[in-house]
C-alpha cells in the first residue's frame, strides 16, 4: 500500500504534520510519502506525478483550494479513470468547506481508519469548460460566478489578522460597492435565467465563503448540482439574510431562485469572473457538467 500526503507548506502546520508523519510510521511504517508543495498550484504537478507513480491513495493536507489542485493533478495525469488513486483529505485550511459537507476532520486516526477499513465513497465533480481559452478545470466543492469569484481575486492579493471568517465577510461587503452586477444567461436543460446578477453558486457541495451554507440540497453522489442564484440584491437583503444562510435555510426572495442541474452554460456580453473551490478559473462564456461518481474518495460511512 502507498500513500502519498501533498501538503499545503506552511510554517505554522509543521507540528501537526509532523504528528501525522509519527503517527503513520507507527500504524503503517514504509507506506506513507509526504511531498511539500513550494508555490501556488504545485500541487497539481505533484498529484499529477504521484497517481502516474502508482501511489493507491492520494491525500490532501491543506484547505478546499489544495484538494482542487490534487484533483486537478490527478486529471491531468495519463492514466485512465479506473486507475485513479482513492483521494482523502486532512482539512487543515482558512475555510475548510468542502469538509463540512463531507463531514471529514483532520484527525490522522480517522483517516487511517478509513484506509483500513475501506471506507470510500464514489463522488461527483463539476467540469468547467472555458469557451474562449478552451481550459478544463474541475471541482470537487462549489463553482461561483460574480461577485464571489471577484472576492477570491481579491482576498488572494491581501492579508487579514483577523481570521478567514472575518476577511470574507470584509471583502463581501467591498465588494458590494465596488463590483457592478453584470447581465448574465443561464441555460439548463429545460429552464433558462436571465438577469442582473449578484453571485451564483454552482454546487455539489452546501458550503462556500467558510461556513455559508448556500446550497443546503446538494448532494456529494446524487449526479446534480444545485444552483443557488442571487440576482439584483441588495447589501441590505443579504445582510438581511446572512443568518439564514448560516443556518442551512433556504431565502424565499424574488430575486433569489434554486435549481438543479446536470449541465449548464453560462454567458455575459460583460466581463465576469468564475472560480472554483475558491480558485480563480477565468471568464465566462462556460459551459458547466457534472461527473457522476467521477473518484473513490476517502468518507465516513453514511455520506449523502
Amino acid at each position: 500500500m502507498k500513500i502519498v500526503f501533498i501538503v499545503n507548506n506552511r510554517k505554522n502546520r509543521m507540528a501537526y504534520l509532523r504528528r501525522v508523519e509519527l503517527y503513520c510510521q507507527k500504524v503503517s511504517p514504509g507506506s506513507a510519502q509526504f511531498l511539500l508543495t513550494l508555490r501556488k498550484k504545485h500541487a497539481i504537478q505533484l498529484a499529477k506525478q504521484a497517481a502516474e507513480n502508482n501511489c493507491d491513495y492520494l491525500i490532501a493536507v491543506g484547505g478546499d483550494g489544495t484538494l482542487h489542485e490534487v484533483i486537478n493533478g490527478v486529471f491531468q495525469s495519463n492514466l485512465p479513470s479506473n486507475l485513479y488513486p482513492t483521494l482523502g483529505l486532512l482539512p487543515c485550511g482558512s475555510g475548510n468547506d468542502f469538509a463540512r459537507t463531507a463531514r471529514i476532520t483532520n484527525s490522522i486516526e480517522d483517516l487511517m481508519g478509513m484506509i483500513k477499513s475501506k471506507s470510500i465513497q464514489k463522488t461527483d465533480l463539476g467540469k468547467i469548460i472555458l469557451h474562449q481559452t478552451r481550459e478544463t478545470r474541475y471541482f470537487i466543492n462549489i463553482a461561483g460566478v460574480g461577485l464571489g469569484a471577484e472576492v477570491v481575486q481579491s482576498m488572494a492579493q491581501s492579508k487579514s489578522v483577523f481570521g478567514p471568517a472575518f476577511n470574507y465577510f470584509w471583502h463581501i461587503l467591498k465588494g458590494f460597492f465596488q463590483y457592478n452586477k453584470k447581465e448574465v444567461l443561464c441555460n439548463g436543460s429545460d429552464w433558462e435565467w436571465k438577469g442582473r446578477l449578484l453571485q451564483m453558486a454552482i454546487a455539489n457541495g452546501r458550503y462556500f465563503g467558510n461556513a455559508l451554507c448556500i446550497a443546503p440540497d446538494a448532494n456529494l453522489s446524487d449526479g446534480q448540482l444545485q444552483l443557488a442564484i442571487f440576482g439584483d440584491l441588495s447589501i441590505w437583503d443579504y445582510l438581511k439574510n446572512l443568518g439564514r444562510l448560516k443556518k442551512g435555510v433556504k431565502i424565499t426572495h424574488q430575486q433569489v431562485h434554486y435549481q438543479n442541474a446536470r449541465e449548464i452554460s453560462l454567458h455575459s456580453n460583460e466581463p465576469c469572473s468564475i472560480e472554483a473551490d475558491g480558485e480563480y478559473v477565468g471568464q465566462l462564456p462556460a459551459t458547466i457538467r457534472v461527473l457522476p461518481r467521477a473518484i473513490s474518495f476517502l468518507s465516513p460511512s453514511g455520506l449523502s
